[in-house]
């Protein structure tokens, strides 16, 4: 237990379900305190790459360094350079590209003026808006309190 959460752990298979030590081959904080509760050695449940012996094999050859830049050898050929960056004068394009399946889902939660005659408001006749209305514009009454 840690806290009000619950872990199950199994040292066997090396396994905790919080998933770190699966994830990392290193034990888990609930894991070490399982192991020392039970007095057990820690070393034993770590994977053999983190040990002192895999770091001492893997660095035994020398490593020689690389001369810097100014002492390369130099060649007939132009430095390669990366291409210059070009800024789109346009709105970039959307990643996710829309299939015939998702216009059907779109009509069924998108509700369209297609099909339906303009009313307007301000005279209440048919074909414009009242943005376009060649009436004077109704004037509203002001209410006296």
């Amino acid at each position: 237990m840690c806290g009000l959460d619950k872990y199950v752990l199994d040292l066997a298979a090396g396994e905790c379900s919080c998933r770190k030590w699966q994830m990392s081959e290193i034990p888990c904080p609930h894991a070490i305190s399982c192991i020392t509760f039970k007095g057990l050695n820690f070393e034993s449940y770590v994977d053999d790459c983190y040990k002192k012996e895999a770091y001492i094999m893997c660095y035994q050859e020398v490593i020689h360094p690389v001369n810097g830049p100014e002492l390369w050898e130099r060649t007939q050929y132009d430095d390669v350079i990366p291409p210059p960056y070009r800024r789109p004068s346009h709105r970039p394009v959307k990643k996710r590209k829309r299939r015939a399946a998702d216009e059907d889902n779109r009509s069924q939660t998108h509700l369209s003026w297609r099909g339906q005659v303009q009313r307007c408001s301000n005279c209440g006749g048919e074909g414009h808006k009242k943005s376009g209305c060649s009436q004077p514009k109704k004037r509203v009454c002001d209410m006296i309190f």
